[in-house]
């Protein structure tokens, strides 16, 4: 053992990162007959492919109010993992929209992380009261990771929230919901505020680090001030 070296480390934060990893390398099943490159890159461009050719009623109702009861409800897509689909928070006909990931252990975005975030929002003036508060998975994934192939519907589902939804605005908050909706190439967040198109409407889009990762790489705080910046009228 080295001296002086900090030896304590989360079993529980190892293991969901090795998971992670596993995800990534494109593992989904335990065995598998066909031979497969672990070090490959995952194909992003074919799961942002997936995402904008989803099965027909895969993205939930043309009608908001009828989106909300099947996105909740026992037909959304997160119905088999086991943990509950939790709500959004705020008002659903708020201009602003802030997509996060996935959830926290009781809400949407909390302990530590979600006093970050409410933070952020009061830095550019805002609050949970009044944005419409959504994720890409409404509930905790199994592993805490959610898997490539449980990708498309999500963004199939979020891409109907952002056609429906009053929102002018959408914050997207965290790599794997930016990926999701921005980049079939992958690129990485922070995105300065700019235009998205869906179903044909025009909404103002702005990406950033989500918090959990502010806080392991607090130099991504300053590229997230500037993005949002532009949500003030200022200079991303």
């Amino acid at each position: 053992m080295a001296m002086g070296a900090d030896q304590y480390h989360r079993w529980d934060e190892l293991a969901a990162s090795a998971l992670e990893w596993w995800a990534d390398a494109g593992v989904d099943v335990l065995t598998d007959d066909a031979p497969r490159d672990w070090l490959a890159r995952p194909n992003r461009a074919a799961v942002a492919s997936a995402a904008a050719t989803p099965a027909p009623g895969a993205a939930g109702p043309d009608d908001y109010a009828s989106f909300w009861d099947w996105r909740l409800g026992p037909d959304a897509p997160e119905r088999n993992w086991g943990n509950p689909i939790l709500p959004p928070e705020g008002p659903r006909d708020a201009d602003l929209l802030i997509l996060l990931d996935q959830p926290g252990d009781e809400s949407l975005i909390d302990g530590v992380e979600g006093a970050m975030f409410d933070r952020i929002l009061a830095s550019i003036g805002r609050s949970r009261g009044d944005a419409l508060v959504a994720a890409l998975a409404m509930a905790r994934p199994p592993a805490d990771t959610i898997s490539p192939e449980a990708l498309p519907p999500l963004a199939a589902a979020a891409g109907r929230l952002l056609a429906l939804a009053p929102a002018k605005t959408v914050l997207i908050v965290g790599h794997t919901t930016s990926r999701a909706l921005l980049a079939a190439d992958g690129a990485p967040v922070p995105r300065a505020l700019h235009g998205i198109n869906q179903a044909g409407r025009e909404l103002q889009a702005l990406a950033i680090a989500h918090p959990r990762f502010m806080m392991k790489h607090p130099r991504v705080k300053r590229e997230a001030w500037r993005c949002l910046q532009s949500l003030l009228g200022g200079q991303a």
